[in-house]
C-alpha cells in the first residue's frame, strides 16, 4: 500500500502544479502505474473519479480490501470526503451502445478547461461527459479554428456532449453537432448554455451519421473544420445497421473529405488500440498522436490523424 501512496503524492504534486499551467481542474492523476494496483484516478476539481480493472484481479475478497485502501489513500492525499469519491468498474463493452448508463442517479458538477465551463456527471453513466484525453485536440480544433476568417463552419460528428463544439464556438466557429442520443444532444446544449452560447444559433442533429453523412455531401454542403472522433463499436435500433471502426473508417472518412471546404481541416481520432488506417486512407492523412495524447495519459490511449486535402 505504501508504494500506491506515495506514487499519489508524487503524482499529484506534479500534475497539480501542470494542470494549474495548462490550465483544467479535470486530469488523470494515476492509470495503473504499479501493476499491483489496477486503477485509474481522475481528478474533476473537488471530486475523485475513480476506475477499477477487475480483470487484473480474480480474487474478490482481496478486491474488496484493495478498494478500501484506495480510496482511504485518496481521501489521505486529496483532502477529500467519502462521499466526494465516486467508484467504476470498468470492463471491455460489447453492448449495443457507445454510451452506457449505470444504476445510479447523480447529480451534475461543472469543471473549467481553460476557459470553458463543462457538465459532468460522476454518477449516472459510465463515463463522465468529458473525455479528459481529448483535450489538447480541442484546444487545436478551437486554434485552427481562431485562424480562419469570417465565421467557419465546423461539424462535430459522434459528437458526445458537445466538448469540441464549445470551444469551436468559443473561437468564433458557427458548428453542427451530430449524435444519435437525445440525452447527449441535451447535454450539448446545456454545455453551451453553460458557455454564454445561444444554442438557437448552432445545429444540433439527432442522426444516424453512416446515412445523415452521404446525404449532407449529396446536398453539396462544406465544412471549414470536421472533427469526427466515432466509437469503436456501435449497435442501435435507431442505426440502420452496426457500426465498426476498422471496418467503416474510410467510407466516413470519404464523405468528411468530400465535405471539407478548399482550406478545411478534418480531425480523425480513435481510441481502437488494434486499430489500422486503410492504405488508401493513411497516403492523405498526418498522424498528430503525439500532439494530442496529454501528459496526464500513458501513449496510445488514442491515435488521431490530421487530413487536409480533399478527395
Amino acid at each position: 500500500m505504501s508504494a500506491f501512496l506515495n506514487r499519489l503524492r508524487k503524482r499529484k504534486k506534479h500534475l497539480g502544479k501542470w494542470a494549474r499551467r495548462w490550465p483544467t481542474q479535470a486530469y488523470r492523476v494515476y492509470d495503473r502505474d504499479i501493476p499491483d494496483y489496477p486503477w485509474s484516478v481522475d481528478v474533476y476539481h473537488d471530486a475523485i473519479f475513480l476506475q477499477e480493472y477487475p480483470k487484473y484481479h480474480t480474487d474478490i475478497v482481496a478486491r474488496k480490501k484493495q478498494r478500501e485502501e484506495v480510496i482511504a489513500a485518496l481521501m489521505e492525499v486529496f483532502g477529500l470526503a467519502r462521499a466526494d469519491i465516486f467508484m467504476r468498474t470498468r470492463s471491455r463493452q460489447a453492448g449495443t451502445n457507445q454510451y452506457e448508463r449505470s444504476h445510479e442517479k447523480g447529480s451534475e458538477r461543472r469543471v473549467k478547461e481553460g476557459d470553458h465551463t463543462f457538465l459532468v456527471n460522476l454518477e449516472e453513466y459510465i463515463d463522465t461527459g468529458l473525455f479528459l484525453d481529448h483535450r489538447n485536440l480541442r484546444r487545436e480544433v478551437a486554434r485552427r479554428v481562431g485562424s480562419m476568417p469570417g465565421t467557419p463552419r465546423m461539424l462535430n460528428l459522434f459528437c458526445y456532449t458537445g466538448a469540441f463544439s464549445v470551444w469551436a464556438a468559443r473561437a468564433g466557429a458557427h458548428t453542427t453537432s451530430v449524435d444519435l442520443s437525445n440525452t447527449y444532444l441535451d447535454w450539448t446544449r446545456r454545455n453551451l448554455e453553460a458557455n454564454q452560447i445561444n444554442p438557437q444559433q448552432h445545429i444540433l442533429s439527432r442522426s444516424d451519421i453512416l446515412r445523415w453523412l452521404p446525404r449532407e455531401v449529396e446536398l453539396g454542403r462544406s465544412y471549414d473544420v470536421i472533427v469526427l472522433d466515432p466509437p469503436t463499436f456501435s449497435r442501435s435500433k435507431k442505426m440502420e445497421r452496426d457500426l465498426d471502426i476498422q471496418r467503416d473508417h474510410p467510407l466516413l472518412i470519404t464523405h468528411c473529405l468530400s465535405l471539407l471546404s478548399p482550406q478545411g481541416v478534418l480531425f480523425f481520432s480513435t481510441n481502437f488500440r488494434d486499430f489500422e488506417l486503410a492504405p488508401k486512407i493513411s497516403a492523405r492523412a498526418l498522424e498528430i498522436s503525439h500532439q494530442t495524447v496529454p501528459d496526464d495519459f500513458r501513449k496510445g490511449i488514442h491515435r488521431a490523424w490530421e487530413f487536409c486535402s480533399p478527395i
